[in-house]
């Protein structure tokens, strides 16, 4: 045979001790065991050899490929250009892989076609030219090639539309962020101009009220008093709602700087409170105590007052007639405490975690005036100067303990 002839020469040039029945050994050895399709032949393209392997590719049994042009192996249209490849090829021999970058097909003898991948060699016995070919069935592997492909066009079109969405949905939130601007700018509008709208009446009645209780000190009225002083007690609750309103807008807005400057606060606190007692109800009294010798913080005294104003304001507002409110002060270690106790309805325990919330009502002060805004701006304020704020309540007991800074750099 061609390969039995080759492979002793092949062992004549390498010097390998193979004996000629060893030579013949390895040829059967290498036809009948390959896992891919072996065929040798001439220049004219006529099978002379092959192994059990091109059989079961091409569905050919025993030797039905002997002596036939290797064209009967490729599909009828390819037939035509293979002459002229082969031609070419027999011209430069060269080994290579077939049709290196095209699409290869096998013809099966039903006449079925797979793709199929080709490698060529070129080798000579006693001056004779022939080509071996290498046949790989790859129908598995371009199965594979097409389900990625098509796993890969699935998972494109998934981006494609996923970044559409993502489009849609900055475009959304976008347009959602342009309305709330608006809506805020319109808040910010709304609050501003009630503001003066409800301040202008609201002096005028108090400014009314002094007169009327001015021109009625001769007589002596106390039914009269009585009304004035409710008459005051509403509009001073009208006005402390809309310094919360604005001062909430304006730390949203980020108007709010701190600006610390020295204070006494013994001095603040004792001021604070006479300015208070015209809030008490009946009976109530406020104390105050300062617990240690130094008196002196440097904190935004706007802030430290509307901390110490809301919180008794609240002990006030929370407590029946006839409790007592107690604020307390002291500095120790760099720090100024502040206490405010009232016996007053106290802070149910499922409302506790929502306290510092904007607008928050406790389920049992519904019915007592107020728009849930002061724990929260106290919260905001002791943020911005650098303080705390933690409590402890049940039924006629609740404490409000705040720590700040003694010293707050400007």
């Amino acid at each position: 045979m061609v390969m039995t002839s080759y492979l002793a020469a092949m062992a004549d040039e390498t010097h390998r001790p193979f004996k000629p029945a060893d030579v013949a050994r390895i040829c059967e050895m290498l036809f009948t065991t390959a896992a891919e399709g072996l065929v040798v032949v001439d220049a004219a393209g006529a099978i002379l050899m092959y192994n059990p392997r091109m059989n079961e590719l091409f569905g050919y049994a025993g030797e039905e490929l002997m002596g036939q042009r290797i064209e009967v192996l490729l599909p009828d249209a390819a037939r035509g250009r293979h002459e002229h490849h082969r031609a070419a090829y027999n011209a430069k021999p060269v080994q290579r892989s077939m049709g290196s970058g095209l699409d290869l097909s096998g013809k099966r003898r039903d006449g079925s076609v797979f793709p199929v991948e080709v490698s060529l060699n070129h080798f000579a016995v006693d001056g004779t030219r022939y080509v071996m070919g290498l046949v790989t069935d790859i129908t598995l592997r371009r199965q594979a090639e097409t389900a990625l492909h098509r796993t890969n066009h699935e998972l494109e079109q998934r981006v494609e539309q996923r970044t559409a969405q993502l489009r849609e949905a900055e475009r959304s939130v976008r347009e959602a962020l342009e309305k709330e601007r608006e809506l805020h700018s319109l808040k910010s509008r709304f609050v501003a101009m009630a503001s003066h709208e409800f301040r202008t009446p609201l002096s005028t009645i108090m400014s009314s009220v002094d007169l009327i209780a001015r021109y009625t000190d001769a007589v002596g009225d106390q039914r009269v008093d009585k009304h004035v002083a409710r008459i005051r007690g509403k509009v001073r609750e009208m006005t402390a709602m809309l310094n919360e309103f604005l001062s909430l807008e304006r730390i949203e807005q980020g108007q709010v700087v701190c600006q610390p400057v020295e204070i006494d606060v013994v001095h603040l606190c004792i001021e604070l409170i006479e300015e208070l007692r015209a809030l008490t109800k009946s009976g109530q009294t406020i104390t105050y105590d300062h617990e240690s010798d130094e008196r002196a913080v440097t904190l935004d005294r706007q802030m430290l007052s509307n901390v110490i104003t809301n919180l008794v304001t609240n002990a006030v507002k929370y407590s029946p007639e006839g409790r007592r409110i107690t604020l307390r002060t002291g500095i120790a270690g760099g720090r100024l405490s502040i206490v405010a106790t009232d016996e007053g309805i106290g802070i149910p325990a499922e409302d506790q975690q929502h306290l510092f919330d904007r607008f928050f009502r406790g389920s049992n002060a519904t019915t007592i005036q107020g728009t849930g805004l002061g724990l929260n701006l106290v919260k905001r304020y002791l943020d911005l100067m650098e303080g705390t704020i933690s409590f402890t309540s049940e039924p006629a007991s609740t404490v409000f303990h705040v720590e700040l800074p003694q010293h707050l750099s400007p």
